[in-house]
């Protein structure tokens, strides 16, 4: 099952694709959507929005996991960043992908075992988690298979993989039961 996680951003937002099966989670690919900070900011959402909807379609991915928004002090900031959300969220809903979101600490926690760990650890323990001989670059890349990790190891969260045998509609349903 490929798994496709999202660090998002306003001007840069980051992506990292693993395919998970039976207790192995395998790098595939990650990188980032890069917006011109020149640009404005409805066109740079544009730009992520289109840019996600692709990787959507060359990876194909079963399951997404979106990092929650970080509220730091600057309010203008958050509400670029909320809005950059919305646009990637909605452009996995457009294409019918399941999503569940994660906090930074939850994902944290979920990858290094703390929840206040720098930006720099989660990157040097996700590549030795997924085998990754060069660290992923840049940081929001290495953040984006973080997030994508911290639902693999989420009991119950990956019910595509667990599914063999039910019908469709089922296995809808139970999804939709989890993110309740």
């Amino acid at each position: 099952m490929i798994i496709l996680g999202v660090d998002p951003g306003s001007a840069c937002t980051g992506y990292g694709v693993l395919e998970y099966s039976r207790q192995a989670c395998t790098y595939l690919d990650c990188g980032c959507i890069r917006a011109p900070r020149q640009l404005a900011l409805e066109d740079r959402l544009v730009v992520m929005f289109t840019g996600l909807q692709e990787v959507v379609e060359q990876c194909r991915p079963a399951e997404a996991a979106v990092e929650r928004t970080f509220c730091g002090k600057d309010p203008d900031a958050a509400a670029k960043l909320g809005h950059a959300r919305g646009v990637l969220l909605l452009a996995l809903r457009l294409a019918g992908v399941p999503i569940a979101q994660y906090s930074p600490a939850e994902v944290k926690r979920a990858v290094t075992g703390n929840g206040r760990a720098a930006k720099e650890q989660v990157q040097s323990v996700t590549a030795r988690l997924l085998g990754i001989r060069s660290m992923p670059k840049p940081l929001d890349a290495s953040d984006a298979l973080a997030v994508a990790l911290c639902h693999a190891f989420r009991p119950g969260a990956l019910l595509a993989a667990a599914s063999s045998g039910r019908k469709p509609a089922v296995d809808a349903l139970l999804r939709r039961m989890i993110r309740r």
